[in-house]
């Protein structure tokens, strides 16, 4: 009777997650909590709109394919104006794999860390480096997540 609950709770993610600064509005509160893929707050482009470099391979839309649907308007403009975009597991450990992870722009305090870490593959890749990656880069985050899924392992179902 409490497994199906425990196992809801440790994969729902983080709900405290902050804003993504550009996210568009298909979720309503501009954070990446809400789907089973973006999850991932990663800064796109620079304070004037323009495509930010993921190193020598160009920019998230060059490496990722999607140069013609390139979208730094949407994400400078209202209702959330910023410099990020919610974007999948899959992406970020792909562009990982590709750049490196010291050329990735995330925004650990608008990632689920807790969620990417309590999954193991997205679109049929492999997130172990985006894992690596948030250790590196997201100290904080990493360490708050340990410390919650901890104290969910010490929940009991007497204590439900």
């Amino acid at each position: 009777m409490f497994a199906p609950l425990l196992f809801a709770s440790a994969t729902m993610g983080s709900s405290d997650i902050a804003v993504c600064p550009g996210e568009g509005d298909r979720y309503g509160d501009f954070k990446c909590n809400h789907d089973s893929t973006h999850r991932v707050c990663a800064q796109l482009v620079d304070q004037g709109g323009k495509p930010l470099a993921w190193g020598e391979k160009g920019d998230f839309w060059e490496i990722t394919g999607q140069k013609a649907f390139q979208w730094p308007e949407r994400i400078i403009e209202a209702p959330n104006p910023g410099d990020s975009w919610c974007i999948c597991m899959w992406a970020t450990a792909s562009l990982i794999e590709r750049v490196g992870c010291d050329n990735v722009h995330l925004r650990c305090d608008a990632t689920d860390v807790e969620y990417v870490f309590a999954s193991y593959r997205d679109g049929g890749q492999d997130l172990s480096a985006a894992q690596m990656c948030l250790r590196k880069k997201c100290h904080a985050e990493v360490a708050a997540s340990r410390q919650r899924r901890s104290a969910k392992r010490r929940l009991q179902p007497a204590d439900l």
